[in-house]
C-alpha cells in the first residue's frame, strides 16, 4: 500500500446507496415494455452490472428490446434527479481526509461518465475527485475492466501506484486485470462470499476502514490481530 498515490472508487454500492433509485428505474423500463418485474432477483443482485447486460441476461431481452429498456431507464433516471439515493455514512469525511493525505481520487463506474458526473454533483461529492471515468453511452465500453483501463489511460495513471475500491467481484477482477491492488467494501451490494471468492487485497466493513488502511495500516493490522 505504501506506493499507492491514486485511488479509483466505484460509485454505486461504494460511495452511494442507489438501490431504491435503480430499482424504480428498472421497474419503469420493464413497465414501458409490458414486462412484469414480479418474482425477479432483488435489485441489489444486479447493481454494478452494465445496464444493457441486466436487460439482456436477467430479462432475456433481444438486443432491440434491451436498447429500448436502457433508453426508458435513463429517461426516468434523469427525471428522478437522485431521489432515493443516499451517500453512505462518513463518505464525505473519508474522501476529504484522503485528499488531505495527498491521494488523488478518481471514479471508475459502469454508469456512463456524464451520468456519474451528475450524480456526484447532485450529491455534493464531485469536488473530491480529480476525474471521472465511466461507461460509454453506447455498447463499446461497459465492463469494469475496460472502464478501469480507460481511467488509467485518460488520467495517465501508473497501475502500480493505483488502488481500486469497490463492492462487487467485478471491481476486484477488473483491478487485477489492470495490475491494480483492490480494497473491497462489504457494506455495498456484493455478498461477503462473492468478495472473498474474487480475492481482494483487503475487505472492509465501513468507509472509515479505507482511511485507516491507507493512512495507518500498522494500527489496522494490530487491531485485526487482537
Amino acid at each position: 500500500m505504501k506506493n499507492i498515490q491514486n485511488l479509483l472508487f466505484d460509485l454505486d454500492g461504494t460511495l452511494v446507496d442507489s438501490s431504491r433509485t435503480i430499482g424504480v428505474c428498472i421497474e419503469y423500463a420493464l413497465g414501458r415494455l409490458g414486462i412484469s418485474a414480479a418474482g425477479d432477483l432483488p435489485v441489489t443482485a444486479v447493481i454494478g452490472m452494465p445496464l444493457l447486460d441486466i436487460f439482456r441476461k436477467q430479462y432475456e431481452m433481444s438486443d432491440e428490446q434491451a436498447d429500448s429498456a436502457v433508453a426508458h431507464y435513463r429517461e426516468h433516471y434523469d427525471r428522478l434527479d437522485q431521489a432515493g439515493s443516499e451517500v453512505y455514512d462518513r463518505i464525505p469525511e473519508v474522501l476529504a481526509a484522503l485528499r488531505n493525505e495527498g491521494f488523488r481520487l478518481f471514479i471508475a463506474t459502469v454508469k456512463p461518465t456524464a451520468v456519474a458526473e451528475k450524480v456526484l454533483q447532485d450529491l455534493g461529492l464531485r469536488t473530491f475527485f480529480d476525474g471521472v471515468a465511466g461507461a460509454s453511452m453506447g455498447h463499446e465500453r461497459r465492463d469494469k475492466a475496460s472502464i478501469i483501463t480507460h481511467a488509467l489511460s485518460s488520467f495517465e495513471l501508473v497501475p502500480a501506484q493505483c488502488l481500486m475500491i469497490g463492492d462487487r467481484d467485478q471491481d476486484v477482477i477488473g483491478a487485477r486485470e489492470n495490475g491494480l491492488s483492490c480494497i473491497a467494501v462489504s457494506y455495498g451490494f456484493g455478498s461477503r462470499d462473492e468478495l472473498d471468492s474474487a480475492g481482494p487485497d483487503h475487505v472492509v466493513g465501513h468507509s472509515a476502514e479505507i482511511l485507516a488502511l491507507l493512512v495507518n495500516p500498522s494500527l489496522t493490522e494490530q487491531s485485526n490481530a487482537q
